[in-house]
């Protein structure tokens, strides 16, 4: 039973597209670096980096160590510090890295013998303070990595699948313009046309196929949504996001809201010089549109793992 570990937390993005609440991917950056010891009486948290929370009660991992101390009566607290890497509110699953990689901790220095649904269930909890609920689209591929897909939470039934060739990632972030997990949920229809549901499981089928064959044309094809996209960009949640498409459409490439954004991405090629290309052009539309914006450059990766 070790008395500390030091573990890297990947960025997620949720959806991709048709796969609302359901479909994840983790990215080999940006991430979070946290470490936890056990050290005297309950919960303690130091954070540098982007700014979060260190009141235990309204950080995720605060809350996920919390809730792991009292539920299996664990003898003395933990210290938890956080090199916050992916930033609060960019649609990259800031929170869920951080409830992820105390799950993790925890679960490794008081030798907790959790399965990976299991560590699921309680970053998902961490979920509770940022979001007001728990969702796994987030938790479930930083605990597994690669891509995910959450098929259901009772029972829970979480598979992952690493596509079997790399895979380009460019993820832009405009700066500005975050919305509550709340409100973005607000917006969504309570009902939807026969249409648009079938054109949706048509998508989601696509691309998760796609996501097992390393295909990128299946993988392109599947990255579309008529249904969630379209109501949070009308309710103005997705700054920019239908210019941002049509730029996309005449570069043939797929561009997806990470989550409820900002943040979006394009899947491609591993090559340099055709994601520097998309990257002018999104970034031209953005500047067009007065957005500031940051970017990563990146691929799929594993989920939270301990640092030698």
């Amino acid at each position: 039973m070790a008395n500390s570990i030091r573990v890297r937390c990947p960025a997620t993005s949720a959806n991709l597209g048709a796969g609302f609440d359901v479909f994840g991917i983790a990215l080999r950056k940006p991430y979070d670096v946290i470490e936890v010891e056990r050290a005297g009486e309950g919960v303690e948290i130091e954070v540098s980096g982007f700014d979060v929370p260190s009141e235990p009660s309204r950080n995720t991992g605060g809350y996920v160590a919390l809730r792991m101390l009292e539920e299996f009566g664990l003898r003395g607290g933990v210290r938890i510090r956080i090199l916050k890497g992916i930033r609060p509110g960019s649609g990259l699953g800031s929170s869920a890295a951080t409830a992820a990689g105390v799950a993790f901790a925890i679960n490794r220095i008081f030798a907790l013998g959790l399965s990976r649904g299991a560590l699921v269930r309680y970053a998902a909890e961490g979920e509770i303070v940022s979001a007001g609920v728990p969702h796994m689209d987030n938790v479930a591929p930083a605990i597994y990595g690669w891509f995910t897909m959450v098929a259901s939470q009772r029972p829970l039934r979480v598979y992952s699948i690493r596509p079997p060739r790399e895979l380009g990632i460019l993820v832009m972030v405009p700066e500005g313009g975050k919305r509550s997990t709340e409100e973005a949920r607000r917006v969504l229809p309570r009902k939807v046309p026969l249409k648009k549901a079938v054109r949706n499981v048509a998508c989601a089928s696509t691309l998760a196929v796609g996501m097992a064959l390393g295909d990128l044309d299946m993988i392109k094809v599947g990255m579309e949504d008529f249904i969630v996209e379209p109501a949070r960009a009308e309710a103005g949640i997705l700054r920019a996001f239908r210019p941002l498409k049509e730029a996309a459409r005449k570069l043939g490439v797929s561009l997806a809201a990470s989550g409820a954004g900002p943040a979006v991405l394009v899947i491609t090629e591993p090559s340099a010089r055709k994601i520097r290309r998309i990257l002018g052009a999104l970034g031209g539309v953005l500047e067009e549109e007065g957005i500031r914006y940051s970017f990563y450059i990146t691929e799929l990766g594993p989920g939270v793992e301990e640092m030698k």
